[in-house]
């Protein structure tokens, strides 16, 4: 199947957990950005969402230019397809966060983060990977893409990947399991 396809069962997956177990979806509110998905603010900095298409994609072409290095086009369909919170996953019974991005101003908060991985990619002499989410075991220990082969795997920051867990995003998120977190806000 199609990364997007699988994208998108995942999205339908994940807010069908959400409903099952009755738990909102809740995140921090930014402040400084006028985010498509936020619904419902909650107090303070809370905020139910929803995720929402993008209308216009995260386009990676002007960063890819900049860096000399063109990117996998599987990060351009994952960061470019919907805005939402950071994702609740897991993977083989490892508790991971995918991230996502807010906004157009988010995505562009992204992809200078990017751009900082693959700098220091290129120092260190690595080959070159590109962050999904975080795993939560480790503070340190990234979800990468790797640019070349397309393998979502394992890698502590600064060091290379060491584990591949699938031989593409699509089929990393074909087999992902939504976790529901309720986070707490105190109202």
């Amino acid at each position: 199947m199609l990364l997007a396809t699988e994208l998108d069962n995942f999205i339908d997956r994940y807010l069908a957990a959400y409903a099952v177990a009755q738990v909102p979806l809740v995140t921090e509110h930014q402040d400084e950005w006028q985010a498509p998905i936020y619904r419902t603010v909650l107090q303070d900095d809370w905020v139910e969402w929803q995720p929402v298409r993008q209308s216009a994609e995260l386009q990676f072409h002007d960063l890819a230019h900049a860096l000399e290095q063109p990117f996998h086009a599987d990060l351009e369909t994952y960061y470019g397809r919907w805005y939402a919170a950071d994702l609740y996953a897991s993977y083989a019974d490892h508790p991971l966060l995918l991230l996502q991005n807010y906004c157009a101003e988010d995505g562009q908060r992204l992809q200078a983060n990017l751009a900082g991985h693959v700098l220091m990619k290129r120092r260190l002499r690595q080959p070159l990977t590109c962050f999904i989410g975080l795993a939560e075991e480790s503070d340190d220990l990234l979800i990468s893409v790797d640019n070349d082969t397309g393998n979502v795997g394992l890698e502590f920051v600064g060091r290379p990947q060491h584990e591949i867990l699938a031989p593409s995003l699509a089929e990393f998120l074909r087999n992902l399991t939504p976790r529901v977190v309720n986070l707490t806000i105190n109202e």
